[in-house]
């Protein structure tokens, strides 16, 4: 359109160049078509403006955004550098949560071990304290077997329990001394001694008196005090002792060996004087 109205334009130079007249309805519909270019142009000005301000409002809403999402970027990141350190602490508390139910299993494993090692013993002394023999004979025989079979502890306690049911019995010397033979084995020689000198004092005409002298002369022996083990052998071969010719022999033996001090017994109460 503004081309046919510069092309009119131009016409209308020609025709007052060349001494025309331009008609009314010409010249009218020539206004009209320039107050229309002239609407044109300000309508297209007024869009050009509005498009301005509309491209400003959205600069500015993209820019309130941008800033709201480098917030949010920014809330987002450290709530998950939290949830990182909430999740790595609850991964520690866990682990420890399992590492103390491991201890206290293991915990609990031994000490249901340590009570059922407990149950079987006493479950065993039970056993043994219903199981002594009720008649004298039988009781002398299990308490001779246990003693056999290394079990001290078990024939000392049937020798106690004789010497208990049968105070007045006529082998009580000789329980004693059992009972002092127990303690020996067990290399308890003091409380060995204490039960060999009973008989010596209390019964010395008995007829174990002599095995009461000549194992006090070995448990002396055993604690290194030679004087005193030397004297119980040297009281075994007096005669008025009655004593075996055996045990005779072997007092005189004992007495030469620990004189001599072979192997350092009266230094030291390691060595085991020969029997």
């Amino acid at each position: 359109m503004q081309h046919a109205t510069a092309s009119r334009w131009s016409l209308l130079l020609l025709c007052c160049s060349l001494g025309a007249c331009v008609l009314k309805p010409e010249h009218d519909e020539l206004r009209e078509e320039v107050a229309k270019l002239r609407k044109q142009m300000a309508d297209s000005a007024e869009t050009l403006e509005h498009a301005k301000q509309l491209s400003t409002e959205l600069d500015t809403k993209l820019a309130e955004i941008e800033e709201i999402l480098r917030r949010n970027q920014a809330d987002l990141g450290l709530r998950v550098d939290n949830l990182e350190v909430e999740t790595q602490g609850l991964r520690g508390a866990a682990e420890n949560a399992d590492f103390m139910a491991s201890a206290a299993s293991q915990e609990l494993k031994e000490l249901r071990g340590d009570l059922d090692e407990r149950l079987k013993l006493l479950e065993g002394k039970l056993n043994e304290a219903t199981n002594i023999p009720e008649s004298r004979a039988e009781l002398w025989s299990e308490a001779e077997r246990q003693f056999k079979a290394k079990n001290y502890k078990g024939a000392r306690r049937l020798w106690r329990t004789f010497e208990s049911r049968y105070p007045g019995d006529a082998k009580m010397s000789e329980v004693k001394f059992q009972i002092g033979l127990t303690y020996y084995s067990e290399r308890d020689y003091k409380a060995a001694l204490g039960e060999f000198y009973r008989i010596v004092q209390e019964t010395p005409k008995d007829a174990v008196v002599p095995d009461a002298l000549y194992y006090s002369g070995l448990a002396f022996a055993k604690l290194g005090q030679c004087e005193n083990a030397i004297a119980y052998f040297s009281a075994l071969r007096e005669k008025k002792t009655k004593a075996p010719a055996g045990y005779k022999q072997k007092a005189a033996e004992q007495i030469e060996l620990l004189r001599s001090n072979k192997g350092g017994i009266c230094d030291a109460p390691a060595a085991d004087p020969e029997t």
